[in-house]
Formats: C-alpha cells, sequence, structure tokens
C-alpha cells in the first residue's frame, strides 16, 4: 500500500474528504510519469507528489475548490508553456490529471482498486530484530503478521504495529495461517532447529518473498536441511538468508533495515513485472 492510499484511508476513517491528483498520461519530459499520485485534504495538506513546482502548487489549488464542490474532474496540462495561473514549469512535456473526489472508504477502495492491496509479510519470531521490523514495516505500508511460540513475543503490546499477533506453535504453522503465493515470509525464530521447521512447512506454500536470518555457516546447515527433506535446488535458491541486504551493521535496528530494504526491493520488483 503506497503512502497516499494509507493516508486517504485514514483521512476518510476521521470523517475528512480526500481529493486525489492522479496523472492519468505524461508526454515529454514531465517530472512524474503515469500512474503518479498526491492526497489533498481538506486543510491543503499534502502527501505524495505530481511533480513539485507551479503544476503542484496549481493542483493545491484546484483540490481545495474540488472539496467545496465535490465534484471531480480530469484536465490536461501543458508544461511547455504558462499554467493558467501565470507560472511555468521548465521541464515541458504535458500531464493529463484526474482529480478525484472521495467521501468514504468505500469510495477509496473503488479508486484505488486491488492492486494497491497492502502485503502481507508473515514474520515467525518477534524478538529483538522482530521488534524492531514491525514498525519500519508498518511505516513502509505492509501488513505484518507476527508469529511466536513465546507469549511475551506474540503481543500486540510487544508489536502495536502488527496487523495481527500469533501465538503458535512452529511445528505446525498450517494450523494458524494460510501462507498465499503473493505473501511474504521472514523467518527469525529464537533457535535453528525452529527456523529449519518454519521453513520447510512455509517454503512448500512457496511465497513470493521468503528469507531467513542466520550466519553463513547456520545457511549452508540450512540448505542440506531442505535438500535432505525434498525441497528442489530450485526452490532452495529462491530464500534469502542471510535475510537482508549487507548493509555491515549488525545491531537489530541495523539488521531490521537491511531487511525492509530487501523487502521493498522485492516487491518494487514484482510491481515492475506486472506492468510488462
Amino acid at each position: 500500500m503506497t503512502e497516499v492510499h494509507a493516508q486517504t484511508l485514514k483521512t476518510l476513517m476521521h470523517g475528512g474528504g480526500a481529493v486525489i491528483c492522479k496523472i492519468t498520461q505524461s508526454k515529454g519530459s514531465s517530472p512524474r510519469k503515469t500512474g503518479a499520485m498526491m492526497l489533498v485534504d481538506e486543510k491543503g495538506r499534502t502527501w505524495g507528489s505530481v511533480g513539485g513546482g507551479a503544476l503542484e502548487n496549481l493542483c493545491i489549488k484546484k483540490a481545495l475548490e474540488i472539496h467545496g464542490t465535490k465534484k471531480g474532474y480530469v484536465q490536461e496540462f501543458d508544461l511547455a508553456s504558462k499554467l493558467e495561473d501565470g507560472n511555468s514549469m521548465i521541464c515541458g512535456g504535458d500531464v493529463t490529471i484526474e482529480f478525484a473526489y472521495l467521501a468514504s472508504q468505500e469510495d477509496a477502495f473503488s479508486f484505488f482498486g486491488e492492486e494497491d492491496k497492502p502485503i502481507k509479510v508473515y514474520l515467525f519470531g518477534g524478538g529483538h530484530v522482530g521488534t524492531e521490523l514491525v514498525p519500519v514495516l508498518e511505516h513502509l505500508h505492509f501488513d505484518v503478521v507476527v508469529l511466536d511460540d513465546r507469549p511475551e513475543f506474540a503481543s500486540a503490546q510487544r508489536h502495536p504495529g502488527a496487523k495481527q499477533c500469533i501465538l503458535c506453535d512452529y511445528e505446525n504453522i498450517e494450523k494458524y495461517v494460510n501462507i498465499q503465493p503473493e505473501d511474504y515470509v521472514a523467518v527469525m525464530t529464537h533457535g535453528h532447529k525452529n527456523d529449519q521447521a518454519v521453513l520447510l512447512q512455509c517454503m512448500k506454500k512457496h511465497p513470493s518473498y521468503i528469507g531467513c536470518i542466520g550466519s553463513r555457516k547456520k545457511v549452508a546447515a540450512t540448505h542440506q536441511f531442505l535438500l535432505d527433506n525434498g525441497i528442489p535446488q530450485q526452490e532452495i535458491e529462491r530464500l534469502h538468508s542471510p535475510i537482508g541486504i549487507d548493509l555491515l551493521g549488525d545491531t537489530p535496528e541495523e539488521i531490521a533495515i537491511s531487511i525492509a530494504a530487501q523487502l521493498i526491493r522485492h516487491r518494487a520488483e514484482c510491481a515492475q513485472r506486472a506492468s510488462y
């Protein structure tokens, strides 16, 4: 889920209206391309961007007018010449922008559609790294489900940013969750054997992303365990382990950032492939 979508839902939930400015067509050297969006609330506060500068200022003015009329429209802007308010854009090109007025969360669901549905991340292990990772992923608009076999670590008090916290048995995760091919899985339990048990079950579900924390030595042992238990080599090669992008950091906070960065990249790559 993008920042614009998430903030729109929050705005509507609190009773305000929302105007979405969305570029539906772009030509030439316009600063933002098709699909870029900006939310303007009733106070003129904005999230996202349609290119900055004179165009964005004009869009904010129009959005505030739409808050009064509650009627949206579509308009084309020639950025190579002066805009209607007398200002001009250096970049040139032209864009078509849809101004959509949303009055309810149902309007938002209809406008954004399924393509902006939050990705679910199953986080096995709510320990030190998990505690740092959950708020980062929440801010990045992932839906995080924390699973742990220890009550104090499968707690909403410990993970207020999680969508759900589940006290589970690592040997029988199907009893608690139904992992789908579009889901992401991050494994960082409090024991090597637990990691292996969870990985073996999760890899059979073929999630879009799967990663496991661990040292190089532990990774080699885990790969052999998976091979010995019937997981094909080509599937094992999809496993991100050690999990995360190598940032040369080793604190829980740094590891959490490295994992989040890898998930951002995977999400972007999937979106890019889907657009081809």
